[in-house]
């Protein structure tokens, strides 16, 4: 005798029992664009890499970049004995930085480094620029890399400080520009005195510290500081001619010996330029152009001619008792490793 229950209903693509106000079974629902939902989701995800869009997705591709994965924040390492060594890592730029390298350094000098001292520019400060801008990098999504960099060099070294450069001063120009004073000290009052995000990052980590030299009027630089007879500066100066900048700084070093409480120096460091080199100067002097770390960016492709091809580099230098050895400066020039 034939049933008389209704029959159950099918997909109507392949014929599967489906529930009652399903068209379509979960196989061809899914497959009803030719690929699978599922799948073309998994692959936006994987695509999406170009801005970094948190924190957590920096840290994924940092832990991919180093080959290992590691626990949060660990705090700083001992401080390796011997030697006084000081690694100078230029120009970061994060979010444009060049991932591999930054772990290469971290991982190859922290072991035996006393002290990084990040060149200036950590932050490229994108989404604050005015000038013309070749792609969207939100805020939110910039800072998750650069309070990565941060973590990660504060966990690889034993000592960091950090010169500010121009880019890491970018949303304090904005804010002095487009806010009144009162207004300013409003923000400033928030923020614990600083209009500088980089500022205020850095005092997360209990063995990070930003430069801060003192002149003999009691006044404060933070683009530049002094270890023993060596000065590492982010000076806002450029040429096309190569060591002309070196030049400038150290004519300027020697003009405001006396304003700025400086003196002779036997070896000159300066970010900024994105070069590589090292001039003997002078009697027993060395001035050197520290590199950098980031990817060219996209006004160093356009068809306004300027400038001269960055190069991806770090340096390195020896002390005893605040006394530079010169024959200990290296560096490893990444371009031609």
């Amino acid at each position: 005798m034939p049933s008389i229950a209704k029959p159950k209903p099918t997909c109507v693509e392949c014929g599967a029992v489906v529930s009652k106000a399903a068209k379509r079974c979960q196989k061809c629902w899914d497959g009803r664009r030719g690929v699978p939902l599922r799948r073309a989701k998994a692959l936006a995800l994987e695509s999406l890499h170009e801005p970094l869009q948190s924190f957590e997705a920096a840290y994924k591709r940092w832990d991919k970049a180093i080959g290992k994965m590691h626990d949060r924040y660990k705090g700083p390492p001992k401080k390796p004995k011997g030697r006084e060594r000081f690694v100078v890592i230029p120009d970061i730029h994060a979010p444009f930085h060049r991932e591999e390298q930054l772990a290469h350094i971290c991982a190859v000098e922290g072991p035996k480094a006393t002290k990084a001292i990040l060149l200036g520019d950590v932050a490229d400060a994108y989404s604050f620029s005015t000038f013309t801008k070749y792609e969207r990098v939100p805020f939110a999504d910039e800072w998750a890399a650069v309070e990565l960099v941060l973590q990660s060099v504060s966990e690889a070294f034993h000592e960091v400080e950090i010169i500010v450069g121009n880019h890491d001063e970018r949303l304090e120009k904005r804010v002095r520009e487009r806010l009144t004073e009162d207004m300013v000290d409003a923000v400033r009052y928030l923020t614990g005195g600083t209009l500088n995000p980089l500022v205020a990052l850095a005092k997360r980590y209990p063995n990070v510290s930003i430069a801060k030299h003192e002149t003999q009027d009691g006044a404060t630089v933070d683009w530049f500081t002094t270890e023993g007879d060596c000065w590492l500066g982010h000076p806002q100066s450029f040429s096309r001619v190569a060591g002309s900048a070196l030049r400038r700084v150290e004519d300027y070093i020697s003009d405001y010996e006396a304003a700025l409480n400086l003196q002779r120096y036997r070896l000159v460091i300066i970010g900024h330029t994105h070069q590589l080199s090292a001039i003997p100067y002078r009697s027993g002097q060395l001035l050197v152009e520290g590199g950098s770390i980031c990817r060219t960016q996209g006004y160093q492709l356009s068809p306004r001619l300027g400038g001269r091809p960055q190069k991806n580099a770090y340096v390195w230098f020896e002390q005893d008792a605040g006394k530079t050895d010169l024959n200990s400066f290296g560096w490893h020039w990444f371009d031609v490793a």
